[in-house]
């Protein structure tokens, strides 16, 4: 009779545990099919999506709403003067603490912060950015390595895929949409002259705070960065295609755009060759240290200083921190025939001298400027000289004559750098290559029947050598 009681104990233990190992398998089971490839895209790649906040200071006119033209409220009205709240996106593209969003977002912002999915926030400051292409590049420091997206392709996009949004709408973190791609090449005007062309239409829902967010495929690979929504109507957002992401954010960071300093390199998007994946070389410039090196064009850069490159974000952030002279151990493998071979080169970063920003001046917008100087002053009837830059001529024709610039202008500023004398307008002028829309600041004065008016006004003009 124990025997028999026994046995029942033990029979109702197996059964109990058999129902309770069936049932979370059940429910392991359930789980797994609720996973989505839209899950799993999540659950990838939003510990690399980042919040951007901060502050901007706005100003307005008092007199504002009493019909008077904008131009005599911004120079004789009283001002009030705002702090206003900045809010974003952004995604992690380097691990070493790197961030790509709008500019639109960071513009005149103070105060920028980034914060992670876990709460993990830290100061941001910003790189590079780009009105025109409205894209920016921060920087933290988080002492430790970050998990960051892969990049995608944007030449072989679907309509009808299916894309995924994570970003902060409306301050709401981490928030993912879905949808398709509805269409591509789309062009939009974001300001009056500024057009931002070939991007992605998507269905997906973007909202104020997703700018700047990245735009996923199903695989979980950056395909665009979110940036506007059409005004006024439901489901239609715009991001900029992942390859005219990579390459002008290429542009932004290159060393000789950031710093006064000749490499030669132009490196592209990541490509495979037979056994060797890398960076492929777009082109070298003559008489450079790459070029000295006998690096060529389509070569393909394995690793820089012994780390293999993820992305071609890696080779120019790795090119930032270099100082000019330090060695830069480059390995590249080239391809002859049906087989290929390695080589390591060692460059240095050479001290490139500043230009004459008064002849590039007169190559890329056709126009002669000078110093405010006494022959000046006397020549346009100023009562003196003065710490500014003055238009002494302009072509017929010319890139500056097209836009309305006259002789006796004043030059206040180039892309929002203020530009007092010849040496601050080369630095300036040697960021600029032919064929990019440059932004000047003009202070225009004339007379009037009331006596003298000051007029202070922006312009852009493409800089193209004729």
């Amino acid at each position: 009779m124990l025997r028999i009681g026994l046995l029942f104990r033990i029979a109702s233990v197996l059964i109990v545990s058999i129902i309770f190992s069936g049932q979370a398998f059940c429910d392991e089971l359930l789980n797994f099919q609720r996973k989505t490839p839209i899950v799993e895209v999540y659950e990838k790649t939003h510990k690399s999506v980042v919040n951007i906040s901060g502050t901007r200071l706005v100003s307005t006119s008092y007199s504002s709403g009493f019909g008077f033209p904008d131009l005599f409220d911004s120079m004789w009205g009283p001002r009030l003067k705002q702090e206003v709240s900045v809010l974003g996106s952004g995604a992690v593209v380097h691990e070493d603490g790197y961030v790509m969003t709008n500019a639109h977002v960071v513009e005149a912002a103070d105060n920028v912060k980034i914060i992670f999915s876990n709460g993990d926030e830290f100061p941001a400051a910003i790189i590079a950015s780009d009105k025109d292409k409205d894209l920016a590049l921060l920087k933290i420091q988080a002492n430790k390595k970050l998990p960051f997206i892969h990049l995608g392709r944007s030449d072989d996009l679907m309509i009808g895929e299916t894309v995924i949004a994570i970003g902060n709408p409306y301050g709401y973190a981490n928030t993912l949409t879905s949808g398709i791609l509805s269409a591509t090449n789309r062009d939009i005007r974001v300001s009056e002259g500024t057009w931002l062309r070939g991007l992605i239409q998507t269905d997906a829902p973007i909202n104020p705070g997703n700018s700047g967010g990245p735009l996923f495929n199903i695989n979980g690979e950056l395909i665009g960065i979110n940036t506007a929504i059409a005004e006024g109507a439901e489901n239609i957002g715009f991001a900029i295609p992942v390859d005219i992401v990579a390459d002008n954010i290429r542009q932004m960071i290159m060393p000789e755009k950031l710093r006064r300093v000749r490499l030669g390199l132009d490196v592209g998007r990541v490509k495979t060759s037979g056994a060797y994946s890398g960076l492929t070389v777009n082109s070298v410039a003559e008489s450079s240290p790459a070029a000295e090196k006998g690096i060529k064009t389509g070569d393909i850069i394995l690793e820089v200083d012994g780390h293999e490159l993820s992305n071609i974000f890696d080779f120019y952030i790795r090119m930032m921190s270099k100082d000019i002279g330090e060695p830069i151990k480059i390995k590249y493998a080239r391809r002859e025939g049906n087989s290929a071979k390695t080589d390591t080169v060692t460059l240095t970063l050479l001290e490139r001298p500043l230009p004459d920003g008064r002849k590039l001046a007169q190559k890329f917008f056709q126009m002669d400027v000078s110093n405010l100087d006494n022959k000046a002053a006397q020549k346009f009837g100023f009562d003196s000289a003065y710490p500014v830059l003055i238009i002494n001529d302009t072509d017929n024709s010319g890139m500056a004559d097209n836009v309305g610039l006259k002789p006796g202008d004043l030059i206040l500023g180039i892309n929002e750098a203020t530009v007092h004398n010849m040496e601050e307008l080369s630095t300036e002028m040697e960021k600029i290559s032919s064929g990019d829309v440059v932004a000047l600041t003009i202070m225009r004065i004339g007379m009037s029947p009331y006596g003298q008016v000051q007029r202070r006004y922006a312009v852009k003009l493409k800089a193209q050598d004729k």
